[in-house]
């Protein structure tokens, strides 16, 4: 299976995962499969996923709608700590997969964590927001805030791969597709013209299906409370 973009170091599939995700596992060997997941795009996205083998070990951040902070606020040593626990609880060792799976906190965190546990581990990611498909999983930014600073600890680190299903937004409120569209113009206005072109044109729209769920975006997370983790 060929990826649809070839950036440094980084394949990225387009595409529906329950499609892309197996061919690719099948194709690399890993002894385990860790997801670290929000619970918003759990929720409103896992029945996209494909079925994966048994051995799966799920980390996922309960979120809460509404609180003040949103998910930025479990970008922290707190939460990463309640991740490598986790890892060692799974006994994960260095052949092991990371499957950062929601936006882009669980993106920058999930990928710090994979990094950092047992010298670095594998991850890949799997954006649900646009803005985190635009961004956060682009480049191999990693970090947590620290003391009130934004990405104050972390390291530059690219994915194995990254994987990109545009049926993710169709559970995206609008709200969130206007905070990824303007990502979207950012990069068009900088670098391709074209596409600014297009940009101009386009207007986000939120699907009919987003409003009868609870929002897969980034912003409605809660505060690190303790992981729950299954195999």
């Amino acid at each position: 299976m060929e990826p649809d973009f070839l950036l440094p170091d980084c394949p990225v599939f387009l595409g529906p995962v329950a499609k892309t995700l197996p061919i690719w596992l099948r194709k690399n060997s890993y002894t385990q499969v860790f997801i670290i997941a929000d619970s918003n795009a759990h929720n409103c996205c896992a029945s996209l996923l494909p079925a994966l083998d048994a051995g799966v070990h799920i980390v996922q951040m309960p979120a809460l709608s509404g609180r003040v902070g949103g998910a930025e606020r479990l970008k922290n040593l707190e939460t990463c700590a309640q991740i490598w626990s986790a890892m060692l609880h799974a006994r994960l060792d260095r052949k092991a997969l990371v499957i950062n799976f929601g936006g882009g906190v669980i993106g920058d965190m999930g990928g710090f964590c994979a990094a950092t546990y047992k010298r670095g581990v594998d991850f890949i990611q799997i954006p649900t927001t646009l803005l985190a498909m635009t961004d956060a999983a682009i480049g191999g930014k990693l970090g947590i805030d620290f003391q009130g600073i934004k990405n104050a600890v972390g390291v530059f680190k690219n994915p194995r791969a990254v994987f990109v299903d545009p049926d993710f937004l169709e559970t995206l409120p609008a709200r969130e597709l206007r905070s990824g569209f303007a990502e979207v113009i950012k990069h068009a206005r900088i670098g391709d013209p074209a596409l600014w072109q297009k940009s101009r044109r386009s207007r986000p729209t939120a699907s009919p299906r987003a409003a009868s769920r609870p929002p897969n975006g980034s912003t409605s997370s809660a505060p690190p409370l303790p992981s729950k983790y299954a195999s």
